[in-house]
């Protein structure tokens, strides 16, 4: 049976983190793979790891983290590959618990012919008007400047652990899937990228820390400075790619999958 780790990062979500458990444990008796989960603590102030404790002594599957300092979703998340078994599944489910769990459902029925499934809002009338014309013009960006044709990068993914892990990426915020999905095709241009429909419910509790208005145009900034990184990344795995044996492999060319990876300058 396939391993599945569920990533559950939160910065100050004491007051959602139970319920964000709850969910999981609601629907993973009805899936087809063996569920663990990983709570990640991001420099929280309000008493999340005391939660994440007792959620821990309570269910064996679970386990936390604890960052000390705020790293941010995306490193956050990118860091917790290395606590995760080679062979698993991942999905990102945060803490606040707005997305609707079940929804992984749609994903996994998907990942026999995909290594990544990017999530689209199935529901987007949940979101305020403000805020659906911010993630629109947002998206409208990412495309252009990557030539993306996905509706949909921030939201509910499932993908084998081993698309991103050991990738590294300059971005924040909103704009860290953008560049993150980039050097993982560049890394291997045979990635198998599906999409599926995802739910949202809102927050129940807390205001949401996934969009404000004022950090649109930071997002859309960052986005230039990451694809700035994509550039500097491309020219490195056309070089690696280029070096490579055709005879490496018995697979055709279009099958092939080329591991590469990126280390920084020092």
């Amino acid at each position: 049976m396939d391993q599945l780790t569920v990533v559950v990062p939160c910065k100050n979500e004491a007051g959602n983190i139970e319920r964000a458990i709850d969910s999981i444990d609601r629907v993973a008796p009805r899936l087809d793979v063996d569920i663990q989960v990983l709570m990640i603590d991001d420099g929280s102030t309000d008493g999340t790891s005391t939660a994440m404790e007792k959620i821990c002594e309570q269910r064996p599957y679970c386990r936390m983290l604890v960052q000390t300092t705020n790293r941010g979703l995306g490193r956050t998340v990118l860091n917790s590959y290395h606590h995760i078994p080679e062979d698993h599944w991942v999905t990102v489910f945060p803490g606040d618990n707005e997305l609707v769990f079940d929804s992984i459902e749609n994903l996994l029925a998907m990942r026999e012919n995909h290594d990544l499934i990017l999530g689209y809002l199935q529901n987007p009338i949940i979101r305020t008007v403000v805020r659906r014309t911010a993630s629109s013009l947002f998206s409208t960006v990412v495309r252009f400047v990557y030539g993306y044709p996905y509706r949909y990068l921030n939201g509910m993914k499932l993908y084998r652990v081993s698309v991103f892990k050991d990738l590294d990426v300059i971005s924040t915020g909103h704009a860290f899937n953008a560049e993150l999905l980039a050097k993982a095709i560049l890394r291997r241009p045979s990635l198998r990228v599906g999409e599926a429909p995802f739910v949202a419910r809102g927050r129940a509790t807390g205001a949401t820390k996934a969009f404000r208005p004022a950090s649109v145009l930071t997002a859309i900034r960052d986005v230039f400075w990451g694809y700035k990184s994509v550039c500097a990344y491309r020219e490195r795995a056309i070089l690696e790619q280029a070096e490579a044996s055709p005879y490496d492999s018995p697979q055709t060319p279009t099958q092939r999958n080329f591991e590469f990876v990126y280390e920084d300058d020092e």
